[in-house]
């Protein structure tokens, strides 16, 4: 079986759709399956890893994360694939996947939906107009989409479909061997040994700043003296936070360590008492860095958002916030910070929860099997 991934992004550029691409083409290539990720050809010179099943396309145009792969070098390889899975949103080469899928160039295509587009302005005015046109196309003529949660479909722009018989819910999964609980050392990255932390991971682009990194730092004010706060993650928004923790008066205790390659990801989760996970908006769909840091027996405090609460169970593995709420979010890490009790029993359920229902082996064995009814 040849399975051909198309996703906006692939590894090493950030963004949870590339990360969550890339993972099952390599899992499935382990299996024997014939799998392979197309993705833009960045602009910046960077490491390729077509040995890793990855292969990177010229565009016709980029803007942000949406762009049009070359046509001339995508058509021949979705008439080769047996299988077309649509990492989506993918604004521009959606547009072409419509069009070669009505020549006939598409036998079976797979769309996973990762999350709804979270913008403003003009181009929110283009995305409403996007999601009643091509979007509606894509969907349509799939033959299985996929959804992280259904509590995120249901309140999506894709909920008219959450009762298609093409409709599955799958969820991502975790490196469960690799991120386990493990021994706290906050020393790594500068931190006291004594210190109680709070980490979190995730973009600080343009494209990923519904993830709350202000909120963080304006609910950090609130925190204990003796509280550091450790901040893992890169891009053009980094300088305005670093100016922002300093301006509230904490930047001698928040760490910003920038991008954490994934080797290092479990001792950043580790390191700390707590994970904040403060996103703000709808395109906060699941939270892959919020099930590592559970893998690892670390509670987390998220945001009250769909998706999000299918990751982090209330009052058992962690706290649900109103999104946005500073105030909020402070009480509840202090909750945590404050009581150590509560922090190991919530930390041992969420890594039991994780290993029950959360694991790539569970993701990709459910996901071979959608593959393998459809291409009978």
């Amino acid at each position: 079986m040849r399975v051909l991934h198309l996703a906006c992004v692939a590894p090493p550029q950030i963004g949870g759709i590339g990360k969550v691409a890339a993972k099952e083409v390599e899992l499935l290539r382990a299996q024997g399956v014939d799998a392979v990720l197309a993705s833009p050809k960045p602009k910046y010179p960077q490491p390729l890893e077509e040995d890793k099943g990855i292969l990177r396309l010229p565009v016709m145009w980029q803007i942000g994360n949406a762009s049009m792969l070359a046509p001339w070098r995508l058509l021949p390889q979705l008439k080769q694939a047996d299988l077309v899975h649509l990492h989506y949103p993918y604004f521009g080469t959606d547009l072409e996947l419509d069009f070669f899928n009505f020549l006939g160039a598409v036998n079976k295509l797979v769309v996973t939906l990762h999350m709804d587009a979270d913008v403003s302005g003009w181009r929110g005015i283009i995305n409403k107009v996007h999601r009643h046109t091509l979007q509606e196309i894509v969907l349509r003529s799939a033959d299985a989409m996929l959804v992280s949660s259904l509590d995120y479909a249901e309140h999506s722009s894709f909920k008219k479909f959450v009762k298609s018989p093409k409709m599955h819910e799958l969820p991502f999964g975790v490196e469960e061997m690799r991120f386990t609980p493990g021994e706290k050392n906050p020393e790594k990255f500068g931190i006291p040994a004594d210190a109680k932390v709070v980490t979190f991971v995730g973009g600080m682009d343009k494209p990923h700043a519904f993830k709350g990194v202000d909120v963080l730092l304006k609910a950090f004010v609130q925190l204990p003296a003796n509280t550091w706060c450790l901040l893992g993650g890169d891009g053009e928004l980094r300088l305005g936070f670093e100016k922002l923790a300093k301006d509230l008066g904490v930047a001698d205790r928040v760490k910003f360590i920038g991008r954490v390659a994934d080797k290092d990801l479990p001792d950043v989760y580790r390191a700390g008492d707590v994970f904040a996970f403060p996103s703000t908006s709808g395109a906060e769909a699941f939270g892959l860095v919020a099930l590592e840091a559970q893998a690892c027996g670390i509670p987390v405090v998220a945001s009250d958002l769909p998706g999000v609460r299918t990751v982090v169970e209330d009052r058992v593995t962690g706290l649900l916030t109103p999104a946005g709420n500073a105030d909020e979010l402070a009480a509840h890490l202090r909750l945590f910070l404050e009581n150590p009790g509560m922090r190991d029993e919530m930390g041992a359920a969420a890594r039991k929860r994780v290993e029950e229902k959360f694991t790539w082996t569970k993701h990709i064995r459910e996901l071979k099997d959608i593959y393998e009814k459809l291409c009978a």
